[in-house]
C-alpha cells in the first residue's frame, strides 16, 4: 500500500461505494483503506476522521449526482418531448434499475446518522436541499411556480427513491411520474404538458 497522488480520490470513491452498499456504521476504516489501496494512516492524514471522510464522500457524490440528474432529465426531455420535470422520473427509474438499487444514498445516510449537526447528516441534507432546488427550477421552467406543488413533487421524488430502493422496484418512479403528471394536468394546458 502506498500514499499515491490520487489517494484522496480513491478514498472518496471507496467510501462512497462501501457505505452505500453496507451502510455507514457497518463500514470500518480498515475496509475503506483496503478498497482504496492505501493505509489507514493515509486515510487519517487526508481526512482526520471517518465522519469527515464520509461527509466529504457524500458531498463529492452529491455534485456528480445532481449534475447527472439534471443533464439526463434534460436529455430525456429532448428525446420524448415531455417536460424535464417528468423526464426526471425516467432518469430515477433507470438509476433504480441499474446502479441505485439501494435507493438514495442521501436519504439513507440522513436516516442512519440522524443526529442534528453531525457532518454526515449535514452533507446528506445539503444534497436533498439541492435536489429540491432542481425540482423547483424544473417546475418554474415548465411554467409552474408554486411552493406547495414543489413540495409535493419533492415528496414524490424522495418517495420514488425510498420505495424503489426498499422494495427493489424501479416502477416506483413510474408511479411517482404519473402522480406528478396528474398534479401538473390541472395547471398546464394539455399541449404544454406533452409538447411535441
Amino acid at each position: 500500500m502506498t500514499d499515491r497522488p490520487n489517494a484522496h480520490d480513491a478514498l472518496l470513491g471507496a467510501t462512497s461505494e462501501l457505505t452505500y452498499e453496507h451502510g455507514i456504521t457497518s463500514t470500518g476504516v480498515d475496509a475503506i483503506a483496503a478498497r482504496a489501496g492505501v493505509t489507514k494512516r493515509t486515510l487519517y492524514q487526508h481526512f482526520g476522521s471517518k465522519d469527515r471522510l464520509v461527509s466529504e464522500a457524500l458531498s463529492d457524490r452529491s455534485r456528480r449526482a445532481l449534475l447527472s440528474l439534471e443533464t439526463n432529465a434534460r436529455r430525456r426531455s429532448e428525446e420524448t418531448g415531455e417536460l424535464a420535470i417528468l423526464a426526471l422520473f425516467d432518469v430515477i427509474e433507470n438509476a433504480l434499475r441499474t446502479k441505485t438499487r439501494a435507493g438514495c444514498a442521501f436519504i439513507n445516510a440522513s436516516l442512519e446518522v440522524n443526529r442534528p449537526g453531525h457532518p454526515v447528516r449535514e452533507a446528506a441534507l445539503a444534497h436533498l436541499r439541492a435536489r429540491e432546488g432542481l425540482v423547483h427550477q424544473l417546475l418554474v421552467e415548465a411554467g409552474v411556480e408554486d411552493v406547495d406543488l414543489s413540495a409535493q413533487v419533492v415528496l414524490l421524488v424522495d418517495g420514488a427513491y425510498a420505495v424503489g430502493g426498499t422494495r427493489r422496484d424501479p416502477g416506483a418512479a413510474r408511479h411517482a411520474k404519473a402522480a406528478v403528471g396528474a398534479l401538473l394536468a390541472g395547471r398546464l394546458a394539455p399541449d404544454r404538458l406533452n409538447a411535441r
